[in-house]
């Protein structure tokens, strides 16, 4: 049984169409949200952070899904039905090109460079690959089940697909070729990848679980079964804690040290892209039939805020810095907060 787009990645576009009048864009003039207090003062002299709350700017975009912010700010964003990738930065807020890549994007990643980028083309069964300095395709891998996600190890020696089906496919980046294939839950739509680079998650939306995979091995250790329609993961920076958006209107905590499942989190909506940002402090999620974005307190364990973006968001992403989120927006525009 394969799941579409249509059907299947995120209760996505022929429930949420009907739920979302797609005509509302935010404006500066929202009222922020009270979030969290700053980093503790044991920080560095210049410490990561987080936005706080301030809608900064909307950028006009037809169907954008997913995104990737590399450390310097520049932004890539998936137009879907569009089979392109456009260029941004988190300072500037302007596209300055479009990139063709396959057909219906709905994942994309750096490598850890940053020179490169990957696409997962669900339309065409393939995964593109973009020289950023070029701005150009340099090659792209074909892949067996259309991929839903994708995700490069830290090393960048390795690129990750997830499939749409029980399968994760593992492509060598020198190679451009599959080398192995990873027996998971049914339809991987997102990754998270541990601080010290040796884990990765895999969120697989038909099943309701989480699979724990070894990137040296390509072995499944552990697989929590979540419950619901699991969507997008983030991790702590120590990788101990594993947050998990679920369709079903809630977030889920994971004891990664002991493997244990916490209590189901209530969301104002139903979940589905989740970011945490990089001062450790809070975890973002999209709640797209409600055209909001949750805020939850890591130190609290508690909802700390709600900012209404209108339309139906999807993926967030960070700065490295963290003072700057972009949120995908399917009704038409990316939303910058700060």
């Amino acid at each position: 049984m394969r799941h579409s787009v249509l059907a299947g990645s995120a209760l996505l576009f022929s429930v949420l169409a009907s739920c979302s009048d797609g005509s509302t864009l935010p404006t500066q003039e929202t009222p922020p949200i009270s979030l969290a207090a700053a980093a503790n003062s044991n920080a560095c002299s210049t410490p990561k952070g987080h936005p706080g709350g301030k809608i900064l700017d909307t950028l006009q975009a037809q169907f954008p899904w997913a995104v990737a912010v590399r450390d310097d700010g520049l932004s890539y964003f998936t137009e879907l039905f569009n089979n392109r990738v456009g260029v941004t930065d988190t300072r500037n807020r302007t596209i300055t090109r479009y990139i063709q890549v396959g057909s219906l994007p709905t994942g994309i990643a750096f490598s850890p460079d940053g020179a490169t980028a990957y696409t997962a083309n669900q339309g065409d069964n393939t995964v593109t690959i973009v020289d950023v300095a070029t701005g150009q395709q340099t090659g792209s891998v074909s892949i067996a089940a259309s991929p839903f996600s994708v995700q490069v190890s830290p090393d960048g020696d390795q690129i990750f697909v997830g499939n749409n089906d029980n399968t994760l496919s593992v492509v060598d980046a020198a190679t451009r070729q599959v080398v192995k294939t990873v027996i998971v839950g049914f339809a991987t739509n997102a990754f998270a990848v541990d601080g010290s680079g040796r884990m990765l998650y895999a969120s697989s939306f038909v099943s309701g679980t989480v699979s724990e995979i070894d990137i040296f091995t390509g072995n499944v250790l552990r697989t929590f079964n979540i419950g619901g329609t699991t969507q997008g993961v983030a991790l702590n920076r120590k990788g101990t804690r594993l947050f998990v958006a679920n369709q079903g209107g809630y977030l889920t905590e994971v004891n990664l040290l002991t493997g244990q499942i916490g209590a189901q989190i209530p969301l104002a909506g139903v979940g589905f892209g989740v970011g945490v940002t990089p001062d450790d402090n809070e975890a973002w999620i999209t709640l797209p039939l409600d055209g909001k974005v949750q805020v939850f307190n890591l130190n609290n364990r508690r909802i700390s805020g709600t900012m209404t973006v209108g339309g139906e968001p999807r993926r967030v992403a960070f700065s490295q810095a963290g003072k700057i989120g972009a949120i995908t927006n399917t009704a038409g525009y990316i939303t910058f907060v700060r």
